[in-house]
Parts: C-alpha cells; structure tokens; sequence
C-alpha cells in the first residue's frame, strides 16, 4: 500500500467518524424531542425511550475513536503539516470542546434526567427539574450540532 492510498483511508475513517457522531447527537436531539411528546402523554413510555439512548453514548464513542486514530494516522503521514494550519487549530478546540460539553454537560443532563422520570412515574412531582433538564438539553444539543456544522465548515474549506 502506498502512503497515498493510506492516507485517503485514514481520510475516509475520519470523515466517517466526526459523521458518526454527528449523526447521533442529531438522532439524541430528536429522540429526546419524542420523550418530551410521551413526557405528557404516558410517562412510562418517555422513560422506556430515555433508556434507549444510552446506546448511542456506544455509536458516539466509536466515532471518536475512529477520528482521533485516523487523525493521528494523517498527521504522522503528513508530518504534521496540518498542525500548523489555523483552521486545523480551530477545528482541534472544538472537537476537544464537543468532548467537554458532551461529557460535562450531556452525560450529567441525561443521567439526571433518567433518575427524574421514574420519580415522576411514581407520583412525585418534580415536572419543575424536568422541564429545566428538557430545557438544557435543548440548548445542549443545539449547541454541539452548531459546533459541528462548524467543523464541518472548516473541515471543507480549511480556511488560515
């Protein structure tokens, strides 16, 4: 295999894995929109949904791995000819602040929202916390698709 055909593999890996977890913090956003339509409709089942989603946190996470291992593939292909590229620099935070956000904001948001909903299924009212988490989770997954356009953006048009 030539250093060429392995970087375009790397290359594809990597499209493939910021893809994937984009695609599942969009498929998160609107399956936690259908909990929020059950949430007033039959409780029950706005839980049975909020324990589905634990199973992309798997998607996500091999997402990741495939970008960070096929990035570092092409940064030691092209030794490190990218890394001194602004735009490669910008696109480096936000992957690192997707990281951030999902691990301190999502992941917190979600599990306190799984420990609500049984409370609420059983009588105790806390539609308060509940209807702060939905909110936040809102601004939450806006927030990532919005920084993952941005990557996107840059990932195409590599701008210095």
């Amino acid at each position: 295999m030539t250093t060429e055909t392995i970087y375009h593999a790397a290359l594809a890996t990597h499209i493939t894995g910021i893809t994937m977890m984009a695609g599942t913090t969009l498929m998160d956003y609107v399956i936690f929109k259908q909990i929020w339509k059950q949430y007033w409709v039959d409780k029950t089942k706005s839980l049975a949904i909020s324990e589905a989603l634990v199973k992309l946190q798997i998607v996500f996470g091999t997402g990741f791995l495939l970008l960070i291992v096929s990035g570092v593939t092409m940064m030691y292909l092209t030794h490190g000819v990218f890394g001194e590229q602004t735009w490669f620099r910008i696109k480096f935070v936000l992957i690192l602040l997707i990281m951030i956000n999902g691990l301190g904001l999502g992941r917190r948001l979600g599990v306190r929202l799984r420990k609500l909903l049984p409370e609420e299924i059983s009588g105790i009212d806390v539609s308060n916390k509940t209807l702060r988490i939905r909110d936040n989770l809102n601004l939450f997954h806006i927030t990532q698709l919005a920084i993952f356009l941005a990557i996107f953006i840059l990932s195409v048009f590599k701008f210095n």
